[in-house]
C-alpha cells in the first residue's frame, strides 16, 4: 500500500473512533498509527519520498487525541503511551499530568515514567509523590522495573535518604524479575564496593548476565573483558562477538571500539574499510568516536568514512 494512502486510511479510521467510547479500539488504532509515524521518519533516510507533512501531522495529532480519549476512559496503557509521547515532545509536565491518575491506580509502567521524568533536573519537587506511586505499584511488578526505578531512587537520595542497601535489594528484585538494566547496576555495585563488598567475581558474574540479558553497556564492557583478559582469559573472538553485539543493539561506544580495533588491527585482521564502517555506525548513534581514535594514535581526519583518500587496506 502507498504510504501517504496507508496514512490518510489511519488518520481516517482514528477520526472514525473518536467519540465511540471504544478505549480499547482507540489505542489499538493509535499504536498501529504510532508504528507508522516511526516508518515515515526515517524514509529520507531511506532513500525515499517523504510523505506530506501535513499529513503526517494530522496522523500525529489524531493520534494524540485517540490517547487522550482513551486515557479519559480510564485505559491507563492509553494514558502512559500519551505520556511518553509528550515527554518525547519535551513537555515534561504535561507527560507528568497524563500519567498521574493512572499512576495513583497502580499502573506500574505509568508510575516508571513518571518517575523517570520526576527525576529529571526540574522535577525535584515530585519525588516523594513518584516515590509514593512506585511503592504502591511494586506487587504488580510483572518485569522488574518498578523495582529496578526503586532502587535508583535508592541509590540517588530521590524522595527520601540515600540507601545503597535498599538500592542493593531493589535490584536484585528487579533482576530477579527480569530487568536487565538492574543486572548492569549489580555489576556496577560490586565492582566499586558500593553498598556491598567489592568482589570482582560476583561483579563479573552479574555483567554477564547482563550482558546476555541485553543490557547495551554490559554487552560493551563484557567484550571489554575478553578483549584485554581482565577477569577472564583473553578471547579476541568473544570479544568482537560481544562488542558487535552491543553495536548492533545500539551501544555507540562499542562500534566505536569497534573501528579503532578494524583500524588497529586489535583482536582482528586489519581492515580501513570495516574500520570506516563502525565509525560511520558510532556517529550515526550519537557517539563521538573521534576521542576514542586519538587515544590510540589515530588521526581522525584521516578516518571520517566519506573522506577522500582514506587510509587503504595493507
Amino acid at each position: 500500500m502507498p504510504r501517504t494512502l496507508d496514512a490518510v486510511l489511519k488518520h481516517d479510521e482514528l477520526l472514525a473512533l473518536l467519540g465511540s467510547g471504544d478505549a480499547r479500539g482507540l489505542y489499538d488504532a493509535a499504536r498501529a498509527a504510532r508504528v507508522a509515524l516511526e516508518f515515515r521518519a526515517t524514509d529520507a533516510m531511506l532513500g525515499l519520498t517523504p510523505v506530506n507533512d501535513d499529513v503526517v501531522a494530522r496522523l500525529a495529532e489524531a493520534v494524540r487525541a485517540a490517547l487522550r480519549e482513551a486515557a479519559g476512559l480510564g485505559l491507563h496503557e492509553a494514558a502512559c503511551e500519551l505520556g511518553r509521547l509528550l515527554f518525547a515532545d519535551g513537555d515534561p509536565d504535561a507527560a507528568f499530568a497524563a500519567v498521574a491518575v493512572a499512576a495513583e491506580a497502580g499502573h506500574g509502567p505509568s508510575a516508571v515514567l513518571a518517575a523517570k521524568i520526576a527525576g529529571r533536573p526540574w522535577g525535584q519537587a515530585r519525588h516523594a509523590q513518584a516515590l509514593r506511586w512506585l511503592s504502591a505499584a511494586r506487587e504488580l511488578d510483572a518485569d522488574g522495573r518498578v523495582h529496578f526505578m526503586l532502587g535508583l531512587y535508592a541509590s540517588l537520595g530521590f524522595g527520601g535518604a540515600q540507601d545503597y542497601g535498599r538500592a542493593r535489594t531493589c535490584y536484585e528484585e528487579a533482576a530477579a524479575r527480569g530487568d536487565a538494566d538492574a543486572t548492569f547496576e549489580l555489576y556496577v555495585m560490586h565492582a566499586r564496593g558500593i553498598g556491598c563488598p567489592e568482589d570482582q567475581e560476583i561483579a563479573l558474574a552479574w555483567c554477564r548476565r547482563g550482558a546476555e540479558a541485553g543490557n547495551l553497556r554490559a554487552m560493551g564492557n563484557l567484550g571489554g573483558f575478553y578483549a584485554t583478559g581482565s577477569g577472564v582469559e583473553r578471547d579476541p573472538a568473544q570479544a568482537l562477538a560481544w562488542y558487535e553485539r552491543a553495536a548492533q543493539a545500539g551501544h555507540g561506544r562499542s562500534a566505536a571500539t569497534l573501528g579503532t580495533m578494524y583500524a588497529t588491527g586489535d583482536c582482528v585482521p586489519r581492515s580501513p574499510e570495516r574500520a570506516r564502517e563502525w565509525f560511520r555506525a558510532a556517529e550515526a548513534l550519537d557517539f563521538d568516536w573521534r576521542e576514542m581514535a586519538e587515544a590510540v594514535e589515530l588521526d581522525p581526519d584521516e578516518w571520517e568514512a566519506d573522506a577522500e583518500g582514506a587510509p587503504s587496506e595493507g
